[in-house]
């Protein structure tokens, strides 16, 4: 590859890099340049921590795009998209802050390296994206004023598309959305071919697990599923699962609030069965519940209790309100009565 002037690279330059990024978003492709590299240069690690930590954090399932489409990427972030990024999240101040000033220009990167969408000549989107750990909650105010929660191990990518408010989401967000003057479309896109169009309203769709659940809390939604004449029309109190294996999806009424309320630190149990516990550890914290007797998994209760994002509090609630013994392993935890 070219050698260039890296000592002189700031974060911003490494992340725009095109080997950097591969080196980056491609870890099973060993590069030894960048090993010996830093090696030598150890003065310019924050700088290369940094850009890691952006690239790292706006990176998307692999995409393919075409040469022609790339190069009318470039035509079309070129040209000042910096001024038009904003972001201002109510909870994760910090760091990410002067991270999120450099996401508009690297938008070409992590499109090429794992994003789903271009944009024409003539729109100038307004960019934001975000992503959240295991066990960390985000809460965002996107350019429109719509509110987004954003959960655990979860990316999302907003921007504006001319006459559209579109969402990349990949796992679980609860949406508060604001209806513009402009009657602007608000889209939610999920990896797996299920899309969610509304106006002005507040829903939570999940896309983490076997599954896609959408619930709608407030006001009406759209949705609809690519590559079907499918497009289903929610009213609140209603739930949609769409199965990813084999493309099925039921439609039903529910209570929303035992799916949305995550997003207010609660975990409200309606019936609530160990292995709906199981799941929520999985997706929040990463860990693998094993019951050696799975009839357990049918065990059901009912209430409501404060969510802590600490994986070892959340299991020591979770044993004392289902009266089992768990039995922590690293990243496993057997469950057997007590």
């Amino acid at each position: 590859m070219a050698r260039k002037d890296y000592l002189s690279y700031t974060a911003r330059d490494f992340a725009l890099d095109e080997d950097f990024q591969q080196w980056v978003l491609q870890p099973s492709t060993r590069n030894v340049f960048w090993e010996r590299w830093l090696q030598q240069h150890p003065e310019k690690e924050n700088d290369v921590r940094e850009a890691k930590q952006l690239l790292q954090g706006i990176s998307f399932t692999p995409f393919q795009l075409s040469p022609e489409q790339k190069e009318e990427l470039w035509a079309a972030i070129s040209g000042g998209l910096e001024e038009d990024v904003t972001l201002t999240p109510t909870s994760t101040r910090s760091h990410w802050r002067q991270l999120w000033k450099y996401a508009a220009v690297l938008l070409l990167g992590m499109l090429l390296a794992g994003g789903w969408f271009w944009w024409k000549e003539d729109h100038k989107p307004a960019i934001v994206s975000s992503h959240t750990r295991l066990g960390e909650v985000k809460t965002l105010l996107l350019p429109d004023s719509s509110e987004v929660t954003l959960n655990a191990n979860s990316r999302l990518l907003y921007a504006t598309t001319g006459k559209h408010r579109e969402v990349w989401l990949d796992g679980e967000a609860f949406f508060h959305v604001k209806h513009t003057a402009s009657h602007q479309k608000f889209v939610v896109h999920t990896y797996d071919n299920v899309n969610v169009e509304v106006l002005g309203t507040q829903f939570n769709v999940n896309s983490a697990g076997k599954e896609v659940v959408v619930v709608l809390q407030q006001g009406k939604i759209q949705l609809s599923i690519e590559g079907r004449n499918t497009s289903l029309a929610l009213q609140p109190g209603e739930i949609v699962r769409y199965n990813k294996q084999d493309g099925d999806f039921t439609k039903s009424s529910v209570n929303a609030s035992q799916y949305v309320s995550w997003h207010t630190g609660r975990l409200v149990m309606d019936d609530y069965s160990l292995a709906d516990a199981a799941a929520f550890m999985q997706q929040v914290f990463g860990k693998t519940i094993i019951v050696p007797d799975t009839q357990l998994l049918k065990y059901k209760v009912s209430g409501s209790m404060p969510i802590i994002y600490n994986a070892d509090t959340m299991l020591v609630q979770l044993e004392k309100v289902f009266r089992m013994k768990f039995n922590q392993k690293g990243d496993e935890v057997w469950i057997q009565k007590n």
